[in-house]
């Protein structure tokens, strides 16, 4: 009769000890390390994005609510809003240039003016127009008597980066930015003596 230890049969198993079992093990493991890791690093990517375009509508409301509050008219208000939202507009369509970021910077430069003094609204588009210009809106209300203007810009922002439904179902976030500020349009006409 022959005895056998069964911690000597389990250690004389023919896969037990092979390197390269043990090296697939770890190229599967680092494999969903770094997986996580990028899924990880898409989510603050995309929050911090997300940060960015809240400031943007911000500060687009703000430029409304002055618009609104000097006593600019609608097509004015219409136009600052716009402007004001041009970071997070998406790709520039037109006019198309070449040269990178710091010739789109000068194009842009020399045409926000002329957009800004445009007096018909078929002439905008042929200034300056961007890719998520259209889903730009704002609202605003006088509360009070009168004397203060509320301002809401909001706009969809498109989420980006590869595997977002992983970590939010759609596919863009409404960011709404508000702005208040007290009318002061008629000090100006005072000092006009309009």
């Amino acid at each position: 009769m022959q005895k056998t230890c069964l911690r000597c049969a389990h250690s004389a198993s023919p896969n037990s000890d092979r390197p390269g079992n043990r090296s697939g093990q770890a190229l599967i493991e680092s494999c969903i390390v770094i997986l996580l890791l990028c899924l990880i690093c898409f989510g603050l990517l995309q929050i911090s994005r997300l940060f960015a375009a809240q400031e943007i509508m911000d500060y687009a409301a703000s430029r409304g609510a002055r618009a609104r509050t000097v006593g600019f008219n609608q097509f004015m208000v219409f136009k600052a809003v716009r402007v004001g939202t041009i970071p997070s507009a998406g790709l520039l369509l037109f006019p198309s240039i070449d040269g990178g970021p710091s010739a789109q910077q000068d194009v842009e430069e020399a045409r926000i003016p002329l957009y800004l003094g445009a007096e018909r609204h078929g002439n905008l588009s042929g200034i300056l127009d961007y890719e998520l210009w259209d889903d730009v809106e704002y609202s605003h209300q006088q509360t009070g008597f009168g004397d203060q203007v509320d301002f809401q810009v909001y706009q969809d922002i498109p989420f980006t980066f590869p595997l977002h439904q992983l970590y939010y179902a759609g596919d863009s976030l409404e960011i709404r930015g508000e702005a208040s500020m007290e009318k002061h349009f008629p000090l100006y006409l005072q000092d006009l003596e309009l």
